[in-house]
């Protein structure tokens, strides 16, 4: 669902998941450009996650609140900011054994990939198809499975300057090891049992895969895991 990514489009949801609001309210909450807030409206009611309804009370007005799909998707906006947010200052070594999952990822993918999602994917499969014990918990979502975590060590290995990100708001639309990151992978890696190294290795086939066609992949195989409750 791009809409909710796309410029001011999260700053609107979670602006209404406290309470509806008018649009020159919600504009007043969130700022940026009258037209781009009327184009993510629109956009947004286009995608069934918010609607407008007139106020029950006086004075009589036409306000914008969340579907039941719109606040679902809210919710999870929040959980990934607060995930984000809330995170302490590690040591190196610390930082190592945290991040070590995402690194060795990277690695084993040449230094880089494309898209959050692909890398929510990918993380996801390791557990599930190559059996390896992760601290990442994935809960169906709007793309499939999804972990907030992953957003937060992932800033953490940016805030060390072993990864680098191109963003659209907070969604990593590039997410690139450093050449500081590359030996720092390249080290993790290769402290990983042989177990771990070989699941690794055996993601590249997905890495490699259209992003459509993966996401066909995990949808048809884990629906569960897939289908956001209610959707």
């Amino acid at each position: 669902m791009e809409e909710v990514r796309r410029e001011k489009a999260t700053e609107i949801l979670l602006a209404l998941l406290s309470k509806p609001r008018g649009v020159r309210e919600l504009r007043e909450a969130i700022g940026g450009s009258p037209n781009t807030i009327g184009l993510r409206i629109i956009e947004l009611e286009r995608a069934g996650l918010i609607k407008e309804e007139e106020s029950k009370s006086w004075p009589y007005k036409k306000l914008l609140t969340l579907t039941e799909k719109g606040r679902k998707i809210a919710e999870m906006l929040r959980l990934e900011t607060t995930l984000v947010g809330k995170r302490k200052k590690l040591s190196e070594r610390e930082l190592k054994e945290k991040g070590k999952w995402l690194l060795s990822l990277l690695h084993v993918m040449g230094g880089s990939l494309e898209s959050a999602v692909r890398l929510q994917k990918l993380l996801f499969l390791l557990k599930k198809e190559g059996g390896i014990a992760t601290p990442y918990t994935h809960l169906p979502f709007h793309h499939g499975p999804f972990c907030g975590e992953i957003y937060g060590d992932l800033m953490d290995l940016e805030n060390a300057g072993w990864v680098s990100s191109v963003r659209e708001l907070a969604e990593p639309l590039l997410v690139s090891l450093t050449e500081d990151g590359k030996k720092v992978a390249k080290e993790v890696f290769e402290s990983q049992p042989d177990e771990v190294k070989s699941a690794l290795l055996s993601l590249r086939k997905f890495g490699q895969m259209p992003l459509k066609k993966l996401l066909d992949y995990v949808y048809t195989k884990y629906p569960q895991d897939s289908r956001m409750l209610g959707a």
